[in-house]
């Protein structure tokens, strides 16, 4: 045997090994391409009613949250009406109750005036004696204190 047929034989058996390699590559990877089919065979058949259920879900809670936002403006509607209710309850009963009270409270001072024995005096007289004194309303601060009147006490 010469040195070209050695060469001959060890290329040789180095392609019939690496065909080998090669052939138990094909047969690993064929079994995993089918392993890997398996797996998403089953994926699919699992995600489907999955997906389904999910779906079905998305749409009861889309109906759900339709019905709580008509509930909400229900609510924000009868919480207007109740408010503009309320308010014109309070205009429409302020006045004569504000006028009530009054009147209770003079028929109150005049009582208190008769039973103490002081002789009733004109209004006009009155409002001369609160000028006076510096309690007039319109002439006030608000606290009964005429700011016209009152003078800062030299120190």
């Amino acid at each position: 045997m010469s040195a070209g047929d050695v060469l001959a034989v060890v290329a040789a058996t180095v392609v019939t090994m690496l065909v080998a390699v090669l052939a138990a590559t094909l047969v690993a990877l064929t079994r995993t391409l089918r392993e890997l089919r398996a797996t998403a065979d089953a994926l699919h058949d699992e995600a489907i009613p999955l997906l389904d259920a999910a779906r079905a879900a998305v749409v009861e809670a889309e109906i759900e949250v339709d019905r709580v936002d008509r509930l909400v403006t229900s609510a924000e509607r009868v919480s207007g009406a109740v408010d503009g209710a309320s308010r014109l309850a309070a205009r429409t009963f302020r006045s004569p109750v504000v006028k009530a009270m009054a009147f209770g409270t003079g028929v109150s001072r005049a009582t208190q005036r008769l039973r103490d024995g002081e002789p009733p005096t004109p209004a006009a007289r009155r409002r001369r004696r609160k000028r006076r004194a510096g309690t007039l309303r319109s002439t006030t601060d608000g606290q009964g204190i005429n700011p016209k009147a009152a003078k800062p006490k030299a120190s």
